[in-house]
């Protein structure tokens, strides 16, 4: 019942990351009505992007929807993009893995929460190489409800110092290195939202986990880069995906109270 439970609610949280992918690049409100301005748009129901016909409830079953109408518009026929029902079931696996190791815990669901955070941003960096500011500063939010949590139940110790001190060592040392790397390339080598994930990564972590993150995302970044370089033909590629990756690898690490390089917590 409880693998059950993390599934439905995985799949939910899915179609919410779907939600943020479609309508955070293009400046649409996922909160509620907002009058245009300044030519953002803004929408309360989700709609067909080609006949603009306002889906119902049974159109928005995470995954199920898109099964049963085969991939097709209720109202119009258009083939409905396969990555959303694949976006919906990476984030159900995500916040199944989180509670294979954290189990069915509030700490788990804390984190299972900004799983849908995270998929969005790694398919919006992929898409627009851009991590929006809104969805690092709700992840950062959870983070600090989850250090709160840690914070009520097992008192103010090290590991609240050490992740509160993580936001500001993992933000300058990349800030560093990117303004080293910056000066020797003459050109921009690391985005400011790269150094707000960091920041983000550290306020999660803590220090212990800061040689590990570095490395992981690193050797990441390299995989990613050489697979733009050789196969998608292009110089350029977000580094956001690593760094994701590895936030979310780290998370399964300190459920398992194992922090790499180091032992054990």
């Amino acid at each position: 019942m409880e693998i059950a439970f993390v599934l439905f609610l995985g799949l939910v949280f899915g179609s919410f990351a779907t939600a943020l992918c479609w309508r955070v690049p293009r400046e649409i409100s996922w909160i509620g009505i907002k009058g245009d301005k300044d030519g953002r748009k803004s929408a309360a129901r989700s709609l067909c992007p080609h006949c603009k016909n306002p889906l119902k409830a049974q159109d928005l079953i995470p995954f199920f929807s898109w099964v049963f109408l085969k991939g097709k518009c209720r109202h119009c026929s258009a083939a409905i993009d396969g990555r959303y029902p694949l976006i919906e079931l990476f984030t159900a696996l995500g916040c199944l893995g989180i509670y294979f190791v954290w189990g069915f815990t509030v700490p788990a669901f804390i984190i299972m929460a900004a799983v849908p955070l995270l998929v969005a941003l790694f398919v919006i960096d992929l898409e627009y190489m851009i991590l929006p500011n809104q969805l690092i500063f709700l992840a950062a939010a959870l983070a600090l409800i989850f250090i709160v949590y840690q914070a009520l139940s097992n008192g103010f110790d090290a590991q609240i110092l050490s992740k509160i001190a993580g936001m500001v060592v993992f933000a300058l040392i990349v800030w560093g290195v990117g303004c080293i790397m910056g000066s020797i390339l003459k050109k921009e080598a690391l985005g400011m939202g790269d150094v707000k994930f960091f920041a983000l990564s550290g306020l999660w972590l803590g220090l212990p986990y800061l040689p590990f993150f570095l490395i992981f995302s690193g050797l990441c970044g390299v995989a990613l880069g050489l697979y733009y370089q050789f196969f998608l033909k292009k110089q350029v590629f977000p580094f956001g995906p690593a760094l994701i990756l590895s936030l979310y690898v780290c998370l399964l690490l300190q459920g398992l109270e194992i922090v790499p390089l180091i032992g054990v917590q």
